[in-house]
């Protein structure tokens, strides 16, 4: 990141004076306007890249950039392309458009700029009237890209760090995050799909009916419970003997009552092991294909 020692013009250097502000009674404090965005580790991590630019450096900065939140100067714009004014805070009327504010370095290229908290920001501009949002790294990042017949990129903190993004730096970037969410979304539907084909069910095998009398004898001593149905579940190379419940009751009652359902059970299941799901839910579904109740309340 070499061109972050390109500067940009401040007061002294023959760069425009900060605008003049009339006197106010009671001027807004710039902590008013400004909210905290946490951006403490970013800001350290941009003074070690300064200091120390490396491979090392450069990564930890940039790990930091892309989950942060930056202020960014803009003029709001109504329907009819006029600014909108207000004490660092408008209200933004659902048609309305931004104007980036804009900085020029020495050799005339210009820059979208961004802020990581209100004490840069003030380094710009002593104004804290100035109407600022607050962005997210990819879309500071795609508008510059969009304007990249006009812009060079976009910089943090032009008083101090002095980061820049250049239109090749943001380019590999959207590049890299386009690729890493794309193998995200493709794990996500992969994981679902084995997901989906690992849940098997089918009827038990051998159960005698004294068994289910057994069963019956203790839901009946649960009066939450309308509908029992029993089934086996097979989910990947693990087999369950599973109790799917209708129970009219919270879910912590819920929790107990298929929990003391199980714990009877060991006493006659003890081939494979035993769980308890509601019928609103995957194994509920599963498990009213295989068989109908063996348990209903009443009957």
């Amino acid at each position: 990141m070499a061109d972050n020692h390109i500067k940009f013009p401040t007061p002294t250097d023959g760069g425009d004076a900060p605008e003049k502000i009339a006197p106010e009674i009671n001027p807004p404090r710039p902590e008013d306007v400004f909210p905290d965005l946490g951006n403490e580790d970013l800001v350290a991590a941009m003074d070690e890249l300064n200091k120390h630019e490396t491979p090392e450096t450069q990564k930890a900065m940039i790990e930091k950039v892309l989950g942060a939140k930056f202020f960014a100067p803009v003029d709001v714009l109504d329907a009819d392309g006029n600014i909108l004014k207000g004490n660092g805070k408008v209200a933004i009327p659902k048609d309305a458009k931004f104007n980036f504010k804009l900085i020029q370095n020495q050799k005339g290229e210009q820059y979208f700029t961004v802020f990581t908290d209100v004490k840069e920001y003030m380094k710009w501009s002593r104004n804290p009237k100035v109407n600022s949002i607050v962005v997210v790294f990819p879309q500071i990042a795609q508008l510059a890209k969009e304007k990249a017949d006009a812009i060079s990129g976009f910089v943090i903190n032009p008083m101090s760090q002095n980061i820049i993004f250049s239109q090749d730096i943001i380019s590999n970037l959207l590049d890299a995050m386009k690729t890493v969410a794309e193998q995200a979304k493709e794990r996500r539907e992969a994981n679902a799909a084995t997901e989906q084909v690992k849940l098997m069910f089918g009827k038990p095998q051998n159960i005698p009916e004294a068994v289910y009398g057994a069963f019956k004898k203790k839901l009946v001593k649960m009066p939450e419970v309308k509908e029992a149905y029993f089934c086996m579940l097979k989910q990947g190379d693990q087999e369950y003997y599973l109790f799917t419940l209708d129970i009219d009751a919270d879910n912590e009652t819920c929790r107990t009552i298929g929990t003391s359902l199980c714990d009877s059970a060991k006493l006659f299941l003890t081939k494979y092991p035993i769980m308890a799901a509601p019928v609103n839910s995957p194994f509920g579904e599963g498990a009213k294909k295989v068989d109908g109740p063996f348990y209903t309340k009443g009957e």
